[in-house]
């Protein structure tokens, strides 16, 4: 998120989490100060920043401005790198692009150092393509820390990946696919996804 009515719209429907992405490079970089309607956001939802290989001073300073509850890293970050932040009261979100099932080899020494994972697509940038994985390979994942499953998800696949039988499974990263050309999210997309979700969830 990065335009101040569109954070204000969207923080009005029934989301666990915001992202908001620093990255030059992004089309949905924050370029301008959002601080004020970061502030407003009702309390339950959790602030996310979203970092490619900052230093550790940027993220520590972008964490203070805009009073973040995680920070989601999306480069060559190493364990090192998410146990500082970790060690500084931040709550630490990794990201991963998983193909094959040996992609989950690069997570185990990351276990210790994150809060939770973000399962994404591989592309050849940094950043979502918009497209989801093969979700077969989730069996192969090893590991304790739960995950959000991101990569393409929208209206014209939530109820499959809703189907997914693994209590790790702590969520969906959602974004390209409830966007219109500009990227801004349209209410009436955000709007019926989260009821979908939230309407399995009570079932």
């Amino acid at each position: 998120m990065f335009d101040i009515d569109n954070i204000n719209s969207v923080g009005q429907e029934h989301i666990d989490m915001m992202g908001f992405i620093f990255y030059p490079k992004s089309k949905r970089y924050v370029s301008t100060d959002i601080n004020k309607a970061v502030d407003n956001l009702p309390h339950p939802i959790q602030k996310v920043g979203v970092f490619v290989n900052a230093t550790r001073e940027e993220i520590t300073q972008r964490i203070k401005h805009y009073k973040l509850d995680y920070i989601q890293l999306h480069g060559n970050e190493s364990p090192e790198d998410c146990a500082y932040h970790k060690e500084q009261g931040i709550k630490v979100i990794k990201a991963f692009s998983i193909g094959v099932k040996e992609d989950f080899s690069q997570i185990e020494q990351y276990e210790s150092y994150c809060d939770l994972f973000v399962f994404d697509t591989p592309t050849p940038e940094y950043g979502g393509s918009g497209l989801s994985f093969d979700w077969d390979v989730l069996q192969h994942y090893q590991g304790s820390t739960p995950y959000l499953l991101s990569g393409g998800l929208g209206l014209h696949n939530i109820q499959s990946a809703l189907l997914l039988r693994d209590d790790r499974l702590a969520g969906f990263d959602l974004n390209s696919k409830l966007e219109n050309d500009q990227h801004h999210k349209e209410i009436t997309l955000v709007r019926k996804l989260v009821k979908e979700i939230r309407d399995y969830e009570r079932i």
